[in-house]
């Protein structure tokens, strides 16, 4: 037995029937419909061509005369026809103004609105109307709708129509259409089930939220075993979806109608219910008759409904946000709002060339149904269980069965009762048997660490689950990483394992953007607006969270973003100390600290901070707390008497504050070590000045430099001002601040190199996605640098290399100031502390420049003889000294110039901030040098618009300096590749910087 499906699409009816071509088709498929009990004539949209009335008329005459003369050849043969809408069957004859305003509020994944679905579907009354009168469909003004047929006692079949035309506009645009989640077609079982819309899926949405086009292809890949769709004219070819347990076939339909006539056509599909096939003709129409273009057939696979389906309850916990954030245009977040796939570094042995891979991988590896065990190891508040909740419900939407369990509640390696439990919780169905026999199931375990079991019996839970899932994801601290030896840990041998990473510089601005857009329409913010806002907010964050004192998980950087947010710009002294503190508090309010209580702890948190600095017992053991508590605390403050020492442990551990490991205490963070003892310092600060220089003469270690920032944040006094200017002025001491000026032994040695760069030329490039490359490159050498931090110890540094620690660290620490607490200090105090940051940079370059002078022939020849040796041990022959010597020039001289401009770029990110141009501007004239001009330059410019009226002026004053010229061009591109620039200005920069303008309009043409 037999039944088809005709597809017809873009007829594009205008005031011509096309009579003849009817007659035609039909004799095309006389034998094959003579084969057929019933037969689905589907309309895949573009009816009509205007959407008019008297269009549609002419096509009900039309479907008339087809389903007439198949009849005629079909004897008892049954005839339905199912109709969608396409864009040319919307009439914007009459369109309402307010239509666009709605068009805009639409553009989301799910829609509850259904006035909204009314007014926008207005310019397809016309079209409803049509399909009342030939079809089986009596309902109007729908996004999706259900035709259902039973062609034969042991099948079913549903068409699932979806309008991918409501939000149609005259000028449509590819990726600009919708169709809302919630209107999405459930499949039920034992149905075959046929998907049919205009659009094919290119034109839906890639950017709402949750990614409509790749949830809607996700959903027919489940739900669907056809998927037939028209628009795009010349398809007509079927391409099928094959998965594990999983068929899917799309046909896109060729034009019935349109201008180039032999390029016409339409489909028919045959499905054999005896053998379960169906087989797909598409037939091309040469101007005389239609011929078979294209066959092919594709077994039919059923598909069953879920036997899982997960509950109300449980589906609002994973995607509720349970901690107390705030956003001023959204009173109640959820976890989309400010959710983003963190990185994850590999905990491989040779990690040497390690990629870090994002976390959403994880989906793309289930999805191509590879089979995986993995281990994610991280700290309790870097995300795990908000990227596990995120991945369950991703894994269900695409057709899979997650069941998620807790490590705090395995204290059994019974596998089903564990599961049993989870089930009833998740899905209201506590049928565990049926669960293990579903094919596509996935487990997640969170926090495995937390589980009471022994070592033994949690290696026998862990073998146990091996042993009945395919795909399994594991979170736990470091307690099973390749480097530890326990006996649970041997059951991991097999497992993919990563650390899940705080979020770095590309994570966090896509945090932030995520965060700004918030409650905004994001099909009308300006882009260039929000690009300025992003890299505004990411400086201030940055500088919140400074060189690594927090680890950037997604908790800290949101609650800082709901600080700022809440009108705590300007970081005084006490703002900037309450967000610090407030993180403090949070974990320690938690645990149910009251007020009166709190005080009390955070004088002890602060003087325990100080003494194990001053005793150096980081970390200690309880013999050390309870001394301190006795001879140091107890002797000087009253402490509430519900504090008692293991209270006092018990709230700081559960808090998150204290960590305790193998019987010993130490701070979770550094930021909190090193901010508390900082707050111990400022309150008496005049004992505390030998100390103070003391951390300054050794600010080249990581504590003393932190310890520095902070006390910056807490105090403004004279004696820690007057230290940060002296730290500034010892590194490199004797050497002259390079000035670039064009007499400089330094700009004529690299002259050759510069002059060859100077006709360089501008690129077009994408702001947002050049500012997305530079976030990538930043973080890739912090991560080298991070590795090469760990190998090194600060003691055995050469004294140069100590030197340069020291002028970069005070370099960054008086940026920590003029960044956060500008508003609060005098002018003189931070002309004089912006100077000598820049003149820390430039003696460093003045002290490179003097080596450079004294020892690069040296160098040169050494290097240049060096090779020659080497040539002559190879055995290759004579070798150009000449050349070689050249090339080795050019090196140095290229590394030369590097140094420069990446020393003059960590200047201006360290201490550059928004709205202080004046302030800069002091700096610049009372130094006065090409240096401090182009270091000026470089600060205004990544922090406000360039003026082309000073930047004609500046590269008056270095017309003849070519290094200064390029490192100016330098700065300029990275402000034309990064801002959206109006094409005029642009053009007046290129021209004012000199960028060639011939190779650059050669340039754009070639691309």
């Amino acid at each position: 037995m037999k039944i088809g499906i005709l597809h017809l699409s873009d007829l594009h009816i205008q005031d011509e029937i096309l009579t003849e071509r009817i007659v035609k088709l039909v004799k095309a498929v006389e034998f094959d419909v003579k084969q057929l009990s019933n037969l689905y004539i589907v309309l895949s949209g573009d009816v009509t061509n205007y959407g008019r009335t008297k269009e549609f008329e002419n096509a009900k005459t039309l479907v008339n005369e087809l389903t007439d003369q198949l009849k005629n050849i079909g004897g008892l043969l049954t005839i339905k026809i199912i109709a969608v809408p396409g864009n040319h069957d919307c009439c914007f004859d009459n369109e309402k103004k307010t239509r666009k305003s709605i068009i805009n509020d639409c553009k989301k994944d799910v829609i509850e609105e259904e006035d909204y679905f009314v007014d926008a579907m207005a310019v397809q009354s016309n079209f409803w109307d049509f399909t009342n009168e030939v079809t089986e469909y009596k309902s109007r003004n729908e996004v999706s709708f259900k035709y259902e047929f039973r062609p034969h006692l042991d099948f079913k079949v549903s068409f699932h129509c979806y309008n991918t035309s409501w939000l149609t506009e005259i000028d449509e645009k590819q990726g600009s259409l919708i169709v809302p989640e919630n209107k999405f077609l459930e499949n039920e079982n034992g149905e075959y089930v046929i998907s049919v819309f205009h659009h094919p899926i290119d034109w839906l949405s890639a950017n709402t939220k949750r990614n409509n086009k790749q949830r809607f292809e996700e959903h027919l890949i489940n739900s669907s075993n056809l998927v037939i769709y028209g628009h795009e004219h010349d398809k007509g070819n079927s391409k099928a979806i094959i998965q594990k347990n999983n068929n899917l076939v799309f046909c896109g339909g060729k034009a019935f109608d349109k201008n180039e006539i032999n390029e016409t056509g339409f489909s028919l599909y045959e499905i054999d219910l005896t053998d379960k096939s169906i087989n797909i003709k598409t037939f091309n129409f040469d101007g005389t008759i239609y011929t078979v273009e294209f066959e092919d057939k594709h077994k039919i696979i059923e598909k069953n409904k879920r036997a899982f389906k997960i509950t109300s309850e449980f589906e609002r916990k994973i995607t509720e946000l349970n901690i107390p954030l705030k956003h001023s245009k959204k009173p109640k977040l959820i976890l989309s709002d400010i959710f983003v796939y963190p990185d994850l570094e590999p905990l491989i042995e040779e990690d040497s060339g390690a990629q870090y891979p994002n976390s959403s991988e994880l989906i793309e590896i289930v999805k191509n149904d590879e089979k995986i065990n993995v281990l994610l190891e991280g700290a309790d508040q870097a995300g795990k269980t908000a990227l596990l909740y995120v991945l369950y419900k991703r894994y269900y939407e695409m057709g899979f069965t997650p069941i998620y369990l807790r490590g705090k509640y395995c204290n059994e390696t019974n596998v089903k009762k564990l599961v049993k439990k989870a089930l009833k919780e998740q899905y209201g169905n506590n049928n565990v048997d049926l669960f293990f026999q579903t094919e596509r199931k996935i487990l997640i375990l969170d926090n495995f660490h937390k589980s009471n079991l022994n070592s033994r019996y949690k290696k026998r839970l862990i073998e146990s689950l091996n042993d009945n899932f395919e795909y399994i994801i594991i979170t736990s601290d470091n307690s099973y990483s390749s480097q530890n030896v326990t006996e649970e840990a041997t059951s991991f041998k097999d497992y993919l394992k990563f650390k899940l990473l705080p979020l770095g510089h590309e994570k966090r601005s896509e945090l932030i953007e995520q965060w700004l857009l918030i409650g905004e329409n994001k099909l009308t913010i300006q882009e260039e607006v929000l690009l300025t806002n992003v890299k505004l907010r990411f400086d201030e964050i940055d500088s919140l969270i400074g060189n690594r004192l927090m680890p950037s998980y997604p908790i800290f950087i949101l609650t800082l973003l709901q600080s700022l947010d809440e009108n705590l710009q300007n970081f005084s002294q006490t703002s900037y100390s309450n967000i610090y503190l407030v993180l403090i508090k949070a974990g320690l309010i938690k645990e149910g600290i009251k007020d009166s209580v709190l005080t009390s702890l955070l004088n002890i948190l602060k003087e325990l901070a100080f003494f194990m600095y001053d005793e150096n017992k980081n970390p200690f053991n309880r013999s050390d707390f309870d001394k301190f508590i006795q001879n140091n605390f107890d002797t000087k403050f009253f402490r509430n008497k519900s504090l008692t020492n293991d209270k006092i442990l018990n709230v700081l551990c559960n808090a998150n504050i204290l960590k305790f490991d193998d019987e010993y205490y130490s701070f979770s963070y550094k930021y909190i070590y090193y901010f508390l003892i900082a707050q111990k310092v400022s309150a008496e600060i005049d004992n505390y000045e030998d100390l103070i220089y003391g951390l300054c003469n050794h600010i080249h270690l990581e504590i003393n430099a932190n310890i520095l920032i902070f006390l910056s944040h807490h105090t403004k006094a004279q004696i820690l001002i007057d230290s940060i200017v002296f730290t500034s002025e010892m590194p490199f001491e004797n050497a002259s601040p390079l000035t670039l000026n064009k007499d400089d032994e330094f700009v004529k040695f690299i002259s050759e190199f510069t002059d060859e760069i100077k006709a360089e030329i501008i690129e077009e490039r994408n702001p947002k996605e050049e500012v997305k490359n530079e976030l990538k490159r930043k973080d890739s050498i912090e991560r080298q640098k991070l590795k090469e931090d760990e190998k090194m110890d600060d003691g055995i540094l050469p004294k140069e290399a100590i030197e340069m620690n020291q002028a970069f660290r005070t370099v960054k620490i008086i940026g920590q100031i003029v960044k956060n607490q500008s508003g609060d200090f005098e002018k003189e105090k931070l002309i004089k502390l912006v100077g000598a940051a820049y003149n820390t940079v430039f003696r460093f370059l003045g002290f490179y420049s003097g080596m450079l002078e004294k020892d690069k022939e040296l160098l040169i020849e050494a290097i240049v003889e060096d090779i020659k040796e080497k040539e002559k041990k190879n055995k290759r022959g004579e070798v150009d000294a000449l050349q070689i010597e050249k090339t080795v020039r050019r090196i140095l001289q290229f590394i030369s110039w590097r140094i420069c401009v990446e020393s003059m770029t960590n200047l201006m990110f360290a201490v550059g901030t928004k709205g202080q141009n004046e302030l800069f501007d002091k700096v610049n004239a009372n130094i006065d040098s090409t240096a401090s001009k182009i270091v000026t330059f470089a600060i205004k410019t990544f922090y406000d618009k360039i003026d082309l009226k000073e930047l004609a002026g500046l590269f008056e004053d270095v017309k003849y300096n070519y290094l200064a010229q390029c490192i100016l061009r330098e700065y300029i591109k990275r402000y034309l590749y990064t801002n959206f620039v109006e094409r005029n200005k642009r053009d007046q920069i290129i021209q004012i910087a000199g960028f060639n303008k011939q190779q650059l309009i050669g340039k754009m043409k070639s691309r």
